[in-house]
């Protein structure tokens, strides 16, 4: 869990896993007896797991390599973005932290796209807010979204580009 990179026994943490082991329980009870009596499998092989296995076609092979490597990218623009989302509040916590007016908070959610008003903010807190400079912190904030890494593709695509920008001039 990005969440938690870089802890080690975080009591959050330690909530979702108790919580997550109490549900689905194990092999002999709850529902991982369930999971495993519904979707069990028999393999018949010689000696022990090490000599279990199933036939497969060079395409279905090649299918399942294909789809482990697609997860793989998914789990890692997962953890990129869940990142991204923690810097971008974290910036914004400090950023807030700093205010001493209303009219600077409400310039801040205007800047990030997300106007509000006085009152929408009264209703929830009913107290004043301390901001320093709203629309530089607006800026570093929409500055760390999505950030996309290029494709090798994408970069030798520019880089023709340029180049035929370049023997035009």
């Amino acid at each position: 869990m990005i969440e938690q990179e870089g802890k080690d026994n975080n009591p959050h943490k330690t909530k979702y896993t108790d919580a997550n082991n109490k549900y689905l329980g194990d092999d002999d009870k709850g529902y991982g007896k369930e999971w495993n009596e519904k979707y069990q499998l028999d393999l018949i092989g010689r000696e022990y797991c090490r000599d279990r296995s199933i036939a497969c076609n060079k395409d279905e092979y090649m299918f399942l390599i294909s789809w482990k490597n697609e997860k793989s990218k998914f789990v890692m623009a997962h953890h990129k973005w869940i990142k991204s989302v923690l810097d971008q509040m974290k910036e914004i916590k400090v950023g807030l932290k700093g205010y001493k007016y209303l009219d600077e908070a409400i310039e801040l959610c205007t800047e990030l796209g997300m106007p509000i008003t006085d009152a929408e903010i009264i209703r929830t807190n009913s107290t004043g807010l301390t901001i320093y400079n709203p629309k530089n912190l607006a800026d570093r904030i929409k500055g760390m979204k999505n950030k996309k890494v290029k494709t090798k593709a994408e970069k030798i695509a520019e880089r023709l580009l340029y180049e035929q920008q370049q023997s035009v001039n």
